[in-house]
């Protein structure tokens, strides 16, 4: 086959710790080591905090990977992009196909694209955005479908989405499931996790929850069937980790409501290293997501050997299988039994632990790499 020299979209890679940041992060070295004559240009054309963010990222380490910057808003060369013949190959120089990671329809000029869409959370219907975000999303995600060959998305779920919604043909979409990384099968020494847990000051026995706090999340759902845990396990302790989202105030309008301001933890977005870390020393994982592309984090939770609570509903059924306690995210008597199912039937929880990293060694990066190439040469055909 003739070798490929691709331009993917990188800045997630530098601006997100979870979600499309992890997918990008990943799926880079996947990629240069599932094809050894592949070219990579990482386009990271961005203005905000720009110095810090280049100076402090682990680049990879390959030749075959090269990172093409300016210091331009991000935005601005897609606007520019629909009135002047300004686009990504001026920074990239020329390449085969240009790979849309981020929901941003970035101008190519006569490059072919590809381009991930993940969900349809942003659907003003759901409710988990605002609606003038919901609008932008639409306009983006039309955009995008209008200029590309092929679509990339993270699960059958996610693609009968795309189908049913957006109209997409299914011919043009290939699922590459995620992958799960290494580090997180691997046994954390114990003075790591004592090390973390001291800091934020928190003791076992602990469970965790890792994502944006938005409504998707299902967190005010949550936290009152945590509230029912802590009423028969008062020793108990949730750590919710990451950014604040759309709507994050009513979650701790809720904690405070519900007197779990000494048993609740919010510590905001932690490096990997210290999220491995808290996680390998955590005795359950709840994950009650109303709706997922995937649901990386639960499948990071059963490879450190985490019991995990989910939902069964979009991707996440289709993800755990049977490796994780799967409830209606909705319905919060069954919510709060299944949490405290996980979190006191040790026995069970020991059995889902089990299941769970047999399930999450299911899940590779090089896999997703491979149909991700195999969607770039389809789009090329």
């Amino acid at each position: 086959m003739m070798p490929l020299t691709v331009a993917i979209d990188y800045r997630p890679a530098l601006h997100q710790a979870f979600g499309i940041g992890r997918y990008v992060r990943n799926l880079v070295p996947a990629l240069l080591a599932a094809d050894p004559d592949l070219q990579l240009r990482l386009y990271g054309v961005f203005l905000r905090d720009r110095k810090r963010r280049i100076r402090e990222h682990a680049f990879p380490s390959s030749p075959r990977a090269t990172f093409h910057s300016a210091p331009l808003p991000a935005r601005l060369v897609p606007l520019l992009g629909r009135f002047t013949p300004l686009h990504a190959g001026w920074f990239t120089g020329a390449v085969d196909l240009f790979h849309d990671t981020d929901y941003i329809s970035t101008p190519t000029g006569r490059i072919p694209r590809v381009a991930t869409l993940y969900d349809t959370a942003w659907m003003a219907h759901r409710g988990f955005v605002s609606r003038p975000q919901s609008r932008l999303m639409e306009l983006a995600v039309r955009r995008i479908l209008k200029g590309v060959r092929h679509v990339i998305t993270i699960s059958e779920s996610a693609r009968a989405e795309l189908v049913e919604h957006l109209g997409v043909d299914p011919q043009r979409i290939t699922v590459t499931p995620l992958g799960v990384d290494p580090v997180f099968f691997t046994p954390e020494k114990r003075q790591a996790t004592e090390a973390i847990t001291r800091r934020l000051q928190v003791s076992a026995p602990y469970g965790m929850s890792v994502g944006v706090l938005e409504p998707r999340k299902n967190i005010l759902r949550l936290l009152r069937a945590f509230r029912s845990l802590v009423d028969e396990a008062p020793e108990q302790r949730l750590l919710l980790v990451g950014r604040r989202g759309y709507g994050s105030e009513r979650i701790f309008e809720e904690i405070s409501r519900l007197g779990l301001a000494d048993t609740v933890l919010c510590p905001g977005v932690l490096p990997d290293a210290e999220l491995v870390a808290l996680m390998h020393g955590a005795e359950w994982f709840a994950w009650p997501s109303l709706h997922e592309g995937f649901g990386l984090p639960a499948l990071e939770a059963m490879a450190a050997g985490v019991p995990v609570l989910s939902s069964n509903t979009t991707s996440l059924a289709e993800v755990c299988g049977d490796a994780a306690l799967l409830v209606n995210p909705e319905d919060e008597v069954e919510l709060g039994a299944g949490l405290r199912r996980i979190a006191c039937d040790r026995c069970e929880a020991l059995e889902f632990a089990a299941r769970g990293r047999l399930r999450a060694q299911q899940y590779n990066w090089d896999a997703t790499a491979r149909l991700t190439l195999a969607a770039w040469r389809k789009a090329l055909a």
